[in-house]
């Protein structure tokens, strides 16, 4: 008799860190580590559509490699995210700070005229480099993005419907991206309430629960010179303690080293990638462990009396002997 354990991949929220979660999946796929379904927040939401369509890991790197390598395959709105990304250590003199200051304005403005840095037109078109516009149900195998709806306050399971919007909504950061309207509901990054979405994996039927975790460190000093780093260090330290809670529902975590990367690092996809691959390939014995009664045959052995009275049954003595 086969284990019959449904086994959950939970690929959480962080930007560009989540590029991790591609490493990780090359390595289930190298191991033959069995994937039921998969629940993704925000930047998990996105690599995780892509990967439950198509469960091919190392074709979803090769094409994402591309976009992010290649400027001129590039959309507007991705060389947007990317041009707000600070370098590390960040560069203090006058013309630097004025700069930065003059990009936060333009960043301001926009997000209180549009709602957003982004139109919703450029979000659908970063998702739709990645994926098709589909059914949520027709997937390879059983996906849900997570959001959160302004309107009531709670987190939203997007199992059905439009696969590409289900994933624009996961993925709308406030402030980046816009709010995606969503029946009666407005929905933004499910990222908000916790980067992990291990509840919906349960929800969803998943017996064992492993998570990626790619959410960023709370330890590492940051640069804050103004209301807005002020605003985005408070809301880190927030989601870091949320998502701690969440965490210690899963049945295992794994953790790439990218929690010191900025989420909009784009560019250091290679290296996050390979973050991934390390910190999955590390976590293969833990992992075998609780899938054993998956991967292994049970033998139940049959009474002696069984097996003597077998061996000596005439249809047996009568077979042909090879």
């Amino acid at each position: 008799m086969w284990g019959k354990q449904k086994i959950g991949l939970v690929l959480g929220a962080g930007g560009a860190r989540g590029v991790a979660h591609i490493g990780v999946l090359k390595v289930f796929q190298s191991e033959g580590i069995p994937v039921d379904l998969i629940v993704g927040a925000s930047i998990g939401a996105l690599v995780g559509a892509a990967y439950a369509v198509n469960p091919d890991s190392f074709a979803l790197e090769q094409r994402v490699c591309k976009v992010l390598s290649d400027k001129e395959a590039q959309n507007p709105g991705l060389k947007r995210l990317q041009r707000i990304h600070r370098p590390d250590p960040p560069q203090s003199d006058l013309i630097h700070r004025l700069a930065r200051i003059a990009e936060k304005e333009v960043f301001l403005n926009l997000a209180i005229v549009r709602n957003a840095l982004l139109s919703e037109k450029d979000l659908r078109e970063c998702v739709e480099v990645f994926l098709p516009d589909m059914e949520a149900t027709d997937t390879a195998i059983p996906f849900a993005a997570t959001a959160v709806d302004l309107v009531s306050g709670r987190e939203v399971i997007l199992d059905q419907g439009s696969l590409v919007r289900a994933v624009m909504a996961s993925c709308a950061t406030p402030g980046f991206m816009p709010p995606i309207s969503w029946n009666e509901m407005l929905l933004v990054d499910g990222g908000i309430v916790g980067n992990l979405p291990i509840e919906p994996a349960r929800t969803m039927g998943a017996d064992l629960v492993i998570g990626v975790d790619v959410g960023a460190s709370i330890d590492r000093p940051r640069f804050i010179e103004d209301g807005i780093d002020v605003i985005h260090r408070t809301t880190e330290i927030m989601g870091f303690y949320l998502n701690q809670h969440r965490r210690e529902a899963a049945d295992l975590i794994i953790e790439p080293a990218v929690k010191e990367k900025e989420w909009t690092d784009f560019l250091d996809h290679e290296k996050i990638i390979k973050e991934g691959e390390a910190a999955a390939l590390s976590k293969i014995p833990e992992i075998r462990r609780l899938l054993k009664p998956r991967l292994s045959r049970k033998v139940i052995p049959w009474p002696q009396k069984w097996i003597s009275g077998l061996r000596n049954h005439s249809l047996l003595k009568a077979l042909p002997v090879r």
